[in-house]
């Protein structure tokens, strides 16, 4: 008899519009094969933890686009009649008392009848706990605005995630590093209830792209130059993009380097003023600065695979997704050696210090100068990310279904 699991929608219903962040697309590949896994039957609930507005009917209609076969467990729809619901004052008195324009009605015997519910960020919702047959299960993706407070605005969302497990429940972590880092900060809970479970990347959006018709237009597209490093994730304080900037602009400054740009791909973040101070330091060197923000998906193949190196110096990942990616389109890979970094990267990259400027500023003239030393990591980088994919991924989250539901 298969494990009826029941899959939390929100991230999907609250991102898929207008802002699919890395959270989003690995729980839309999360989504996409298991609603396709011959052991499990899936099911997917849209409770709405934000009150955000988005109906099962349009998710519906967003899984049958994307090819998602999945029922919902409940319904969520807009209410027909709510008065003088634009009323700044009712919509503050309506808040106030917990009605909103979408209301959630329950499907009684689908959340009976599962075994198992599984959140893909949020907090396990309060109406999931009166269902006392459900295993709850929620995936920690890291901690860092609890570990690093100056580098994130808040850190009431996370804490409220690792609440939300209680005693009872299941954590999934996306690497052994942020496993650690959840029972060294919730040592209550009980390790084998907390699990992991490697991320991957997209096969169909991240592959080596030599399509030079492509790159043409995406090269013109951005303004890129001809031969460029690349960096891509959101731009903000953890990210540590102001020092590849600083680092970059000192080695083509100090070895007369005029053939060579700095690509930075991602939507500003929070507290991005120190990544455009840098930018706007560079003086007359600014040209060779190119801040394109985010892009479409279509776009990262060929950005990625035409790059001469990539640099992902974080101070803490979670897992870190955009190394991977850029060692599955055969790109030359160097990173922080901090956190979850490791485990990703391996030795298919060049590992330092997210603080070490003379390290980074003679890998950077290393790999600018040596061709043959960048196309061994390129192809050291595309054989480990080998290792990774959205199949094998799922095929251990089941595993760790079945664990859960026989525990």
């Amino acid at each position: 008899m298969s494990i009826k699991v029941i899959l939390d929608a929100d991230v999907i219903a609250d991102f898929y519009k207008d802002n699919r962040t890395g959270i989003f697309r690995v729980t839309f590949e999360l989504f996409k094969k298991l609603s396709n896994n011959d052991v499990i039957e899936t099911s997917y609930a849209h409770l709405s933890l934000c009150n955000n507005e988005t109906s099962t009917k349009e998710l519906n209609v967003f899984f049958t686009d994307n090819s998602i076969k999945i029922k919902d467990a409940n319904s969520r729809n807009r209410r027909k009649f709510l008065p003088f619901r634009k009323e700044k004052l009712f919509r503050y008195l309506y808040n106030k008392i917990g009605v909103y324009n979408y209301k959630n009605i329950h499907f009684e015997e689908a959340f009976k009848e599962a075994d198992v519910f599984h959140s893909f960020y949020y907090p396990i919702n309060n109406e999931i706990r009166k269902y006392t047959n459900l295993k709850k299960v929620v995936t920690v993706h890291d901690l860092i605005p609890i570990l690093f407070p100056d580098l994130h605005f808040t850190s009431s969302l996370i804490e409220n995630i690792i609440a939300s497990i209680g005693k009872d429940g299941y954590a999934i972590c996306v690497s052994e590093n942020t496993k650690k880092d959840l029972l060294n900060y919730a040592p209550h809970l009980n390790p084998e209830k907390v699990f992991v479970n490697l991320l991957a990347a997209s096969k169909l959006l991240f592959y080596v792209c030599q399509n030079e018709e492509k790159f043409n237009s995406i090269k013109k597209k951005y303004n890129l130059p001809e031969k460029y490093f690349l960096s891509v994730g959101t731009l903000e304080p953890r990210k540590n993009v102001d020092f590849v900037i600083r680092t970059f602009l000192k080695v083509i400054k100090e070895n007369d380097i005029d053939d060579l740009g700095l690509v930075l791909v991602g939507a500003k973040g929070w507290d991005y003023d120190k990544i455009f101070d840098e930018y706007n330091n560079a003086e007359e060197l600014k040209d060779k600065i190119i801040i394109t923000g985010r892009v479409p998906d279509e776009d990262l193949a060929s950005l990625y695979s035409h790059a001469h190196s990539f640099y992902y110096m974080s101070f803490y990942e979670g897992f870190g997704l955009p190394p991977l990616e850029a060692m599955q389109c055969g790109v030359a890979t160097v990173t922080s050696n901090t956190s979850s970094l490791p485990e990703v990267v391996g030795d298919a990259g060049i590992m330092l210090d997210p603080k070490d400027e003379i390290g980074l500023s003679q890998t950077m003239l290393s790999l600018y100068l040596n061709e043959s030393l960048k196309e061994e990591y390129a192809k050291k980088g595309l054989e480990r990310s080998k290792l990774f994919s959205w199949e094998k991924s799922v095929n251990e989250l089941v595993t760790i279904y079945q664990k859960i539901s026989n525990s």
